[in-house]
């Protein structure tokens, strides 16, 4: 087995950790409270319950459709964004799509609310659901949905985002509960939603862009920017306050992530260079925003 194979089956166990705890949390919290969930679980969710008036039908919640159809909905969306993912990502949000569909099937779904406090109750399953996400798309994979269709839209339009997408989407999911349940339960699958972020936010490290300046006299670490994390930079000619030397000053922007690595193998190129790091840049132009490592 070579070191990427093995690399790729180590990442897909957390991965597919992350989707039974987003899975736990939609089955045991948003299902007995009878919220909605947002980006393409909250679509599936709003079809199935305009199905159920149409029909009478009602479907059981022990076994739930909403799993099914969200990986009916996530097929059409490899379909079309198979040429901007790299085949190992592809491959492992597959496998954790059939796991996510799987876990919300199967889970079973309390008759009452595990937290008599509906708010606590919200609290725990945003943060378990924000971690679950998080901890899929931090090790190279994704459960589908508003992840795939931003990033493919994002490639097409440069100024859209995943962001404007995941708005767009949810307001039209809160309309519906708001028109077609109330407004309470609307609120409160908002701030579901919203806490869910917040966690995500906190383990997606891809998520926070981070401006870097390195000082050094190794122009390899240019190279190094380029050719392996794939981000451009900007090198400016300096000398140093004290000596007088010569030096190259680097800045780029690159995601957390990709900051600890970045630190990592810039001190292993030249362990004299002085690097900073300014966490939570706001970005605007060309610059793109990966959910795909291997991009």
């Amino acid at each position: 087995m070579n070191q990427k194979m093995k690399k790729n089956l180590l990442e897909i166990i957390p991965a597919i950790l992350g989707v039974f705890l987003y899975a736990a949390s939609y089955r045991i919290i948003i299902v007995p409270l009878h919220l909605f969930g947002g980006g393409f679980t909250g679509i599936a969710q709003t079809i199935l319950t305009i199905l159920n008036d149409f029909t009478g039908t009602t479907f059981s919640s022990n076994f739930d459709f909403t799993g099914l159809l969200l990986l009916f909905l996530n097929i059409p969306l490899f379909y079309i964004a198979k040429n901007i993912l790299s085949q190992a990502f592809l491959i492992k949000s597959i496998i954790c799509i059939l796991f996510q569909s799987l876990f919300m099937t199967i889970i079973p779904v309390p008759s009452s609310p595990i937290i008599n406090d509906i708010l606590t109750c919200i609290l725990v399953g945003g943060s378990l659901a924000g971690l679950g996400v998080g901890l899929t798309l931090h090790y190279g994979s994704c459960g589908g949905g508003t992840d795939i269709l931003g990033l493919y839209l994002t490639s097409v339009h440069p100024g859209f985002s995943v962001g404007k997408l995941s708005l767009a989407l949810n307001s039209c999911i809160y309309l519906f509960c708001a028109v077609h349940d109330n407004y309470q339960l609307a609120i409160y699958s908002i701030i579901f939603s919203f806490i869910a972020s917040l966690v995500m936010d906190k383990i997606h490290y891809q998520n926070i862009m981070t401006c870097t300046f390195i000082v050094t006299k190794n122009l390899l670490v240019k190279d190094y920017i380029f050719e392996t994390i794939n981000r451009g930079c900007t090198i400016w000619k300096g000398f140093g306050g004290y000596r007088n030397e010569p030096l190259y000053i680097i800045m780029t922007v690159v995601s957390k992530e990709e900051s600890n690595l970045l630190k990592k193998t810039v001190l292993h190129i030249d362990p004299q260079a002085f690097v900073t790091f300014q966490d939570h840049s706001t970005i605007q132009g060309n610059f793109s925003k990966r959910f795909d490592r291997s991009a």
